[in-house]
């Protein structure tokens, strides 16, 4: 689905494309970074121009349930999707992002006059757009932050980690998260070049995101951006120079950068083509190592019969990731969600025969949902006995509060280490296949 090109100048095509992407999100339940870069509009656009049009999509879902809360007293009847997502995306400037007022409601009634379908909801959208103005921040500001986060997402929350908890994560939304960097070594030294904080055993974190590619360190391959959390798994597993470690959903990889830096002999997994030729792509730009392989987990052989380790990162809600990617919570459902588990059960007892005995099986979601977390290693090892938890009581050089190690899992919280940025909710638990 692409959106009719128009001859309008970058800021109204920026608004556009923001609202196009709002309501295609919420739509088809596709992530705001594959709507936009199917988008050649916005493959057009310049990098500055690029980041405004994402910056408005995602404070729109940052802010959701506020905006439509200072939506609701103007609107009698919803107009047309794309219409409301441009209120939206409008309310979100006015309201979050200081745009001027002039620049935010004329353009994007502008943008609607454009548009032939859209025409007829020019008048609405002006008159609307000026009362938000005038009232959008004080209707927006009386909604506790809490709103912005589904209701059947906010309730898991609530009943796995508490309300108090679920508060605190509705407040780590409304942020924008840091920039965190993975780096082969030396993250101290990195931390001094660019002029940010060590955390953990590898990750350098910066106060801003910006553009990642002009960067030291960028072109010589010396790091990745990854989220402190993401980078956890593989630090779990200690010394792996010389084993043979197979990463199933490798893409975009991370975890495949991190294990082959570490000197393991890699297989990096996927089943998707596109999402391994960026693998391929970081590969060569870190000068690493890995064999790529395009399969499902569920049907493939492999010729080396079993590895010494198997990292499953599985297909998840990804829900812990909403710092980053705040759209996660709205191109999900409670079905969607239902046959995510399914599936890590599937690839759980698939890949049980790859790891060699003695071996382990590291498990991993990005995901905040109970149900993709302890329940499924539950479930596993009632169905494997010839494998046994290994628990993970503390992470190298990063301190976590005790309930992050609750079970023998890990558990990290978008909140914990607030006061430096927070990271992003993963579970992962450790198994080992007896000799």
């Amino acid at each position: 689905m692409t959106i009719p090109k128009k001859t309008d100048n970058s800021s109204l095509t920026s608004r556009r494309l923001a609202a196009f992407a709002v309501k295609t999100v919420v739509e088809t339940r596709q992530p705001l970074e594959q709507v936009l870069a199917g988008q050649p509009d916005y493959r057009a656009l310049e990098p500055r121009d690029r980041a405004f049009v994402r910056l408005i999509a995602a404070t729109t879902f940052r802010r959701m349930g506020q905006i439509e809360a200072a939506l609701k007293p103007f609107i009698r009847q919803k107009p047309p999707k794309l219409v409301y997502a441009a209120l939206q995306t409008a309310a979100a400037q006015i309201i979050y992002l200081g745009t001027p007022a002039h620049a935010a409601v004329g353009e994007t009634v502008a943008m609607l006059k454009s548009r032939g379908s859209s025409r007829g909801f020019a008048g609405l959208a002006n008159a609307v757009l000026r009362r938000i103005v005038e009232q959008g921040a004080n209707l927006a500001g009386g909604q506790p932050p809490k709103i912005n986060v589904p209701g059947w997402i906010r309730g898991d929350w609530e009943r796995s980690y508490g309300r108090q908890a679920g508060r605190k994560l509705a407040a780590e939304l409304v942020k924008e998260p840091k920039l965190d960097l993975t780096v082969k070594s030396d993250a101290a030294g990195w931390a001094d070049k660019l002029d940010g904080q060590p955390m953990g055993a590898q990750t350098v974190r910066l106060d801003k995101i910006g553009d990642v590619t002009a960067l030291e360190g960028f072109e010589a391959g010396e790091w990745w951006a990854q989220d402190l959390a993401a980078s956890l798994p593989v630090q779990l597993l200690g010394d792996v120079k010389g084993q043979n470690i197979l990463d199933i959903c490798a893409a975009p990889g991370g975890k495949t950068m991190q294990l082959a830096a570490k000197g393991a002999n890699v297989t990096a997994l996927d089943k998707s083509e596109g999402r391994l030729k960026r693998v391929a792509e970081n590969l060569a730009r870190t000068n690493l190592n890995a064999e790529i392989i395009c399969a499902d987990a569920l049907e493939w052989s492999p010729e080396q019969a079993q590895f010494d380790t198997v990292l499953l990162d599985a297909p998840c809600s990804a829900t812990g990731t909403f710092r980053r990617h705040p759209d996660v919570l709205y191109n999900r459902t409670p079905k969607d969600l239902a046959n995510l588990v399914r599936l890590q059960d599937k690839l759980l007892v698939k890949t049980a025969d790859l790891v060699k005995p003695g071996g382990t099986l590291l498990y991993c979601t990005c995901s905040l949902q109970s149900d993709e977390a302890a329940p499924r290693i539950e479930a596993f090892l009632q169905k494997m006995p010839e494998f046994r938890l290994i628990p993970i009581l503390s992470v190298p050089g990063l301190e976590l509060p005790e309930a992050a190690f609750s079970g023998g899992f890990l558990r990290t919280i978008p909140y914990f280490n607030g006061d430096e940025g927070g990271m992003d909710g993963f579970f992962v638990a450790r198994l080992m296949r007896n000799k």
